[in-house]
């Protein structure tokens, strides 16, 4: 890898794009102290992916027998092993010596108007803006830079194509570019990919795209330090592009597998698989094991959310829960003190993502 072939692509078409503004608490700074001193500023942090806890749910509910089983457990492995390579990223930062002015947004998903953004992590200096595509594959990797082509040779000899990381880095850098230049803000835009897994060997490389291991991150930030020696902004207008960057930041959406009988009903105890919960005086228990909940129906709703659709009605939540009785569901109902829209008896309950 030789920085002074790093890509800077200044060639985009302008858009009008669309932003929809995220809650402002993610605007929070989170001060972090690096080993000399400096503020180590995270302005984003990283969050759970939505659809692990979705398909954790699923699996709950779905025999083994299921026809899709497999195919869920899959993508839920292959989900989680990809957030658990970008916290395993996010940790190398901590053993890395930044004398420069600096901010990290993790999880950046920016909503254009006919398409999206979503950034694994932006690092924002005083000197550059880093992009990192984070990437846990494990495997034989091969890019083939005339096709356009990205696959993993497994160990049993079978080929995986897959979507070009090199590709997705490509369309960040020109939105970060092209994004820096409406702001006339003249500042390198560095891409690069990171593997998580030491067992990712790369057999043929995608041009001069910089790929490393993830442990490789600190001398890369050596070598970015030694390119770029320096400052292109005060520490004040880099905290300002941060904030920038930050505000056209969004929740992606989220939806719901909209299931209707491909899963079990019910609340679930916490200690027996597959056994539900009775609401009696007032609280959820157990028969097998006795174990008791005063607010197990809120996990057994946000499963709902997750699994059905993000409103409930009175009817719909005694059919999931099991409850009978339409008053004490519409007491347990009125209790979470959730929104909720339309009259008492077609009254929809909208379901938080967490209580």
């Amino acid at each position: 890898m030789y920085l002074d072939s790093i890509p800077i692509h200044s060639d985009s078409t302008s858009n009008n794009f669309k932003f929809h503004l995220h809650n402002t608490h993610i605007l929070a700074i989170l001060k972090v102290i690096s080993h000399k001193g400096e503020d180590r500023l995270i302005i984003k942090t990283r969050t759970k992916p939505p659809e692990i806890f979705q398909l954790e749910s699923l699996l709950q509910r779905t025999p083994t027998s299921h026809p899709q089983h497999a195919h869920w457990t899959e993508k839920l492995r292959r989900i989680t092993a990809g957030y658990h390579g970008e916290l395993r990223v996010d940790s190398f930062w901590h053993e890395i010596e930044l004398s420069l002015p600096h901010y990290f947004i993790h999880d950046l998903f920016i909503q254009k108007e006919k398409s999206s953004h979503q950034i694994d992590s932006v690092l924002v200096t005083s000197r550059f803006v880093l992009a990192l595509e984070i990437k846990s594959i494990s495997g034989l990797l091969n890019f083939d830079p005339t096709l356009r082509q990205f696959s993993r040779t497994n160990k049993d000899g079978t080929i995986d194509g897959m979507h070009n990381p090199d590709d997705q880095l490509r369309r960040h850098e020109k939105w970060l570019e092209q994004f820096l230049r409406k702001q006339r803000i003249q500042l390198p835009v560095v891409g690069a990919i990171i593997f998580t897994y030491p067992s990712s060997v790369i057999q043929s490389r995608a041009g001069s795209r910089i790929m490393i291991q993830s442990s490789g991150l600190p001398h890369l930030m050596e070598q970015l330090a030694i390119r770029y020696p320096r400052d292109i902004l005060s520490k004040k207008k880099t905290e300002t592009l941060a904030q920038n960057i930050l505000t056209l930041h969004s929740i992606k959406p989220f939806i719901s597998l909209g299931l209707t009988d491909s899963f079990s009903p019910g609340v679930l105890c916490p200690n027996c698989p597959r056994c539900v919960l009775h609401y009696r005086g007032g609280k959820w228990r157990c028969q097998d094991c006795q174990h008791f909940d005063l607010i197990a129906h809120l996990d057994a709703l946000r499963q709902y959310r997750s699994l059905v659709k993000p409103t409930i009605s009175n009817r719909e939540f005694r059919d999931f829960t099991g409850i009978t009785s339409p008053s004490i569901a519409s007491k347990l109902l009125t209790s979470t003190k959730m929104p909720y829209h339309g009259s008492f008896k077609d009254r929809q309950y909208v379901i938080p993502e967490v209580f």
